[in-house]
């Protein structure tokens, strides 16, 4: 059996030695409102964060391929297009790099 997006989350903050209160003071630091309870919670699979706080924990926790972590990879030979138009040289190569990996872990939220 897979597992959820929660328990996804808990194996990976153990695996990097993180604490419910670090995470909930960083995404606090972000902006978002995180407590320790929040955290619990999607954890268990009550709720889940929003897909700019998991991307976030994510990067505390190390990971760096978020589709294949959370169960979500394409197969190999899959094709895939992405088309987008931006202005001059706003964003930094891992930061379009987080925009595919999310537009990818939107697409696949729907099945």
């Amino acid at each position: 059996m897979e597992s959820s997006i929660g328990e996804t989350l808990k194996k990976c903050r153990i695996e990097a030695g993180k604490s419910v209160k670090e995470i909930s003071d960083l995404l606090i630091s972000k902006g978002f409102k995180a407590s320790e309870k929040t955290i619990y919670s999607w954890e268990k699979g009550n709720s889940q964060p929003t897909p700019d706080a998991l991307l976030i924990m994510c990067k505390a926790y190390g990971v760096s391929d978020v589709l294949s972590t959370f169960g979500y990879a394409e197969p190999v030979n899959s094709p895939s297009t992405i088309a987008a138009h931006f202005d001059g040289d706003e964003y930094t190569e891992d930061e379009l790099d987080e925009i595919r990996q999310f537009a990818e872990f939107v697409k696949n939220k729907r099945k």
